[in-house]
């Protein structure tokens, strides 16, 4: 008796789920460094520019919004996934002055949003990569 084996496919399934499953991550990720970003209260100061009244965060807290333009810029990056066992995916929220907001500068504490956002995520990318392997290495 002669049994053949043919790993490609199955591969392929379980490249397919895990690839399912950082999706489900990341976009949970985005969303909920966005709700943070528009979930108020916010106690910072208050301040007025062009005739409107605005509240900032306290250092600590989420940044608040005010243009929209942070959370609008939050997205899920994917690039080419190349290489068999590679799966790449990152939260990204890409204005100019994201990364300052979550880890402050010499003249502004942190805001954090993102770091908090995969803390909150982290257990969905878990348990969407185990179900996804469970059902017979990602297969439908």
């Amino acid at each position: 008796m002669t049994v053949t084996w043919d790993q490609g496919p199955i591969d392929a399934k379980m490249r397919e789920a895990a690839l399912r499953a950082v999706v489900a991550g990341v976009e949970a990720i985005v969303t909920e460094g966005t709700r943070l970003i528009a979930s108020p209260p916010k106690t910072g100061r208050i301040y007025t520019r062009r005739g409107i009244k605005h509240q900032a965060s306290a250092p600590g807290q989420p940044p608040a919004t005010d243009t929209g333009m942070l959370m609008a810029s939050g997205k899920g990056i994917y690039p080419d996934q190349q290489g068999l066992f590679t799966v790449t995916g990152w939260a990204n929220w890409s204005t100019a002055y994201a990364r300052f907001l979550e880890l402050g500068t010499e003249k502004m504490a942190p805001r954090p949003y993102a770091r908090p956002a995969l803390d909150t995520c982290a257990p969905v990318f878990i348990a969407a990569l185990a179900g996804e392997l469970r059902v017979n290495g990602g297969g439908r």
